[in-house]
């Protein structure tokens, strides 16, 4: 069956918008530990240009993870598959990282980024279970209440 034009348009409008929000999520994660490594340097600033380097890294990422990865960090469970893209992912922004020089090159703080980019694909892995769940069960819980709705009628 052929789909229409509006399915189409849908479909990748609903995977634009998984960008948008891991491009977002991921970027924020960056920033977060960017002004945590320039705190422990004794800065307080962030150069434009970096932060413009975090957010379309976030988003070249996103893309990757969701038209190559399998979305992984939205499957069901955390495989080897899942492992690999979670690895492979945080490599990837760690040397992006290293090739701009957000932590000037330093191999410690690469490291511990990558560790820390590890840490947070985990976690939302477990925060999109959790709200598959929770939607499941709200989901159920309707059609309860419109099967008990139903049956009152007939």
């Amino acid at each position: 069956m052929k789909k229409s034009w509006k399915d189409s348009f849908m479909y990748f409008l609903g995977k634009e918008i998984m960008i948008e929000y891991k491009a977002c999520l991921y970027a924020f994660c960056i920033v977060v530990f960017y002004a945590g490594y320039a705190l422990l340097q004794g800065g307080y600033t962030a150069p434009l240009l970096y932060l413009a380097e975090m957010f379309c890294s976030a988003y070249v990422i996103g893309y990757l993870q969701v038209y190559a990865l399998w979305n992984f960090d939205e499957a069901e469970h955390f495989g080897k598959k899942e492992i690999l893209a979670t690895l492979l992912c945080a490599v990837l922004y760690a040397g992006i990282s290293y090739l701009f020089g957000w932590f000037d090159r330093t191999p410690v703080v690469t490291v511990v980024f990558v560790l820390y980019f590890i840490i947070i694909y985990v976690c939302v892995f477990l925060i999109n279970k959790i709200k598959r769940i929770e939607d499941t069960k709200n989901l159920n819980v309707l059609l309860d209440n419109y099967k008990k709705g139903e049956k009152k009628d007939a």
